[in-house]
Order: structure tokens, then sequence, then C-alpha cells
């Protein structure tokens, strides 16, 4: 009778801590897509920084370096509460199964680390939505800029014809 009451305890605590891993597994998904992002900005970065001293630097490219630097620090913010809703989550899940070692729950350290890594994960989408904002807008300016270029390029070589 008491290694059922036991085996149904396990059991439980078991069904308890998937949700968890679940948000432990989206998470850990998470955190790959914005180091990504990460990784593709640095690149970034690097490739215009060789521009800016190479040549002499223009306003476009430093524009795009400020640009660059606040999607640098989203992504980062983004990353830094995505680990701790991941860490927070980890926490989580080891009260569940301290608390049915023990035979005892802590709900309320249970609801605040859970709390606090869905606050922290939801900290990370916000953070990674300002960045993603900031690539749209910087991407049109570029997209703008190329455009005028391009059409005061043409318009000149339409004007002065090299045959």
């Amino acid at each position: 009778m008491l290694n059922d009451h036991l085996t149904s305890i396990a059991a439980h605590v078991i069904q308890i801590a998937l949700t968890p891993v679940f948000l432990l597994a989206g998470t850990a998904g998470c955190l790959n897509v914005f180091s990504a992002r990460l990784a593709r900005v640095s690149d970034r970065v690097n490739s215009l920084f060789e521009r800016v001293t190479s040549d002499d630097p223009d306003e476009t490219r430093l524009l795009q370096l400020y640009y660059l630097r606040r999607r640098t620090l989203a992504l980062e913010i983004a990353v830094l509460l995505g680990t701790a809703s991941g860490v927070f989550t980890c926490l989580a899940t080891l009260g569940l199964m301290g608390g049915a070692i023990r035979q005892q729950f802590r709900e309320q350290l249970l609801l605040w680390l859970f709390g606090l890594a869905v606050f922290a994960l939801m900290g990370a989408f916000i953070a990674f939505l300002f960045e993603m904002i900031l690539a749209g807008r910087s991407m049109l300016r570029q997209i703008a800029n190329d455009r005028t270029l391009l059409e005061h390029r043409h318009g000149s070589s339409r004007k002065n014809p090299s045959y």
C-alpha cells in the first residue's frame, strides 16, 4: 500500500515536472535564435568596421554602426533574460524534485521561480522584438539610401554619356 502511494506521488511529480521541461526546451530554441542573430550582427559590424577604417568614414556607415550597436544591446538583453528564464525553470524543476524527496511542497517558492522564468522569457521576447524593429528600420533606411545612390548614379550617367 505504501509502495503504491509512493509510486503515485512520483508519477504526479514527473507529470508536473514536464511543464518546466517544455518551457526549458522552448527557451533553448529561443536562445539559439538570439545567438544566431547576434552572430550575424557581429559579422555585419566587422564588415562595416573594415570599410570605416579603410575608407573615409561617411555618415551612412556610422549610422549603420549606431543601429547595429543598439541591435547588439537588445540581443544581449534578450540572451541575458532568456538565460535567466532557463535558470529559473531549472530551479523550479529542482524545487519540484526536492519537494518530492522530502515529501514537502514549497508552493510559494515554486510559484516564484516559475513566475520569474516566465517573466524573464517575456522580457527576452520584448528585447528580441525591439531588435527586430531596429533591424527593420535599418534595412529600410539602407534600401532608401541605396535607391537614392542608384538614382543619382543613373541620373548623372544619362546626363553625361560616356561613349
